[in-house]
C-alpha cells in the first residue's frame, strides 16, 4: 500500500496567557515503516457477560471502545499489511511482589501480579502459570498467527523487554498506538517510544484512563490524559479517520492498477 495522509491533533500550551490549544495537521503514513502497537488489550473475560475488570461503568466503556473502534482498527491494519505487536502484562519469576511495581499494584489496585497475571501457556520455570484471572482477549481483538507478542512486567512496554528489538527488526519508524490504560501503561510506553526516537500517534478513541466511578460518564481523566499526551508525547487521531484514509488509498491504488 502506498503512503497516505492522516489527519492528527496535538495541543499547544503556549503562549502562557492564551494557549493556542488543540491544533490540527496532516502526517504522511508510510505503511512499510509503520507498526500498530496494542498495549494491554485484555479483560477479565472474553465477553461482556463475564467478570468485571474494574467496575460496571468502566467495563461498559471498555467494551464499547473495543467493539466500536478497536476491532475495526485492528481489522483494517491487518488488511493493509501493518505488523501487529501486542505488549501485555505478565508475571515473570523475578520476585515481582518485592519490586516497587508489585507494591504499587498491591497497595493501589488491590491485586497480586503473581495471581492476576497468570497465563495458561507459559513455561512455569519462567512465569506464573495457571488459570487466568485477568488476561483474556476478546476474540475480535485476539492475537493471531504472524502477530508479535511481548510480555512486560511494569508500566512501560519497553522496559527490559524485546519490544525495541522487534520494532527495529521490522524497520519501524512510526508507531500507531492503542490500548489501556491511557494514564498508565499507554503513557509510559509512549514516553519510552519517544525517548527511543519513534514517531508516535495515539488513537484517542481506542483508549480509556483509570476513571473514578463518579467521572466515568464524562471521561474526565481520559480527556485530560489525552490532552497531556498530545502536549508532550504524541499527536492523536481517530479510528474513522484512519479507516477513511486507508479505504481511500486502497481505492486509488486499485483504480491506478486497473
Amino acid at each position: 500500500m502506498n503512503p497516505f495522509d492522516l489527519p492528527v491533533r496535538y495541543h499547544r500550551f503556549f503562549p502562557g496567557d492564551a494557549p493556542l490549544g488543540f491544533t490540527h495537521k496532516t502526517l504522511t503514513i508510510d505503511p512499510t515503516s509503520t507498526t500498530l502497537l496494542l498495549v494491554d488489550v485484555y479483560h477479565a473475560a472474553e465477553t461482556p457477560q463475564g467478570k468485571e475488570l474494574v467496575n460496571s461503568g468502566f467495563d461498559r466503556r471498555w467494551w464499547e471502545i473495543v467493539n466500536t473502534n478497536l476491532a475495526p482498527l485492528l481489522s483494517t491494519a491487518r488488511a493493509i499489511g501493518l505488523p501487529i505487536v501486542y505488549v501485555n502484562n505478565s508475571s515473570p519469576h523475578i520476585a515481582i511482589n518485592q519490586s516497587a511495581f508489585g507494591r504499587r499494584l498491591n497497595e493501589s489496585l488491590g491485586f497480586d501480579p503473581t495471581i492476576d497475571f497468570k497465563e495458561r501457556e507459559v513455561n512455569p520455570l519462567e512465569f506464573d502459570q495457571g488459570e487466568p484471572v485477568q488476561l483474556f482477549f476478546p476474540p475480535n481483538i485476539a492475537p493471531r498467527e504472524g502477530d508479535y507478542f511481548i510480555r512486560k512486567h511494569t508500566y512501560s512496554g519497553f522496559f527490559e523487554t524485546r519490544l525495541d528489538s522487534v520494532l527495529r527488526n521490522l524497520g519501524t519508524k512510526t508507531l500507531l498506538c492503542a490500548g489501556f490504560v491511557a494514564d498508565c501503561c499507554i503513557l509510559f510506553t509512549l514516553a519510552d517510544a519517544v525517548f527511543r526516537g519513534y514517531d508516535t500517534i495515539l488513537f484517542r478513541d481506542c483508549t480509556l484512563a483509570a476513571e473514578l466511578p463518579s467521572e466515568i460518564e464524562n471521561l474526565t481523566q481520559t480527556n485530560r490524559t489525552i490532552m497531556w499526551i498530545e502536549s508532550i508525547l504524541a499527536p492523536t487521531t481517530t479510528t474513522p479517520e484512519f479507516l477513511r484514509k486507508c479505504n481511500s488509498a486502497n481505492t486509488t491504488e486499485i483504480s491506478q492498477d486497473g
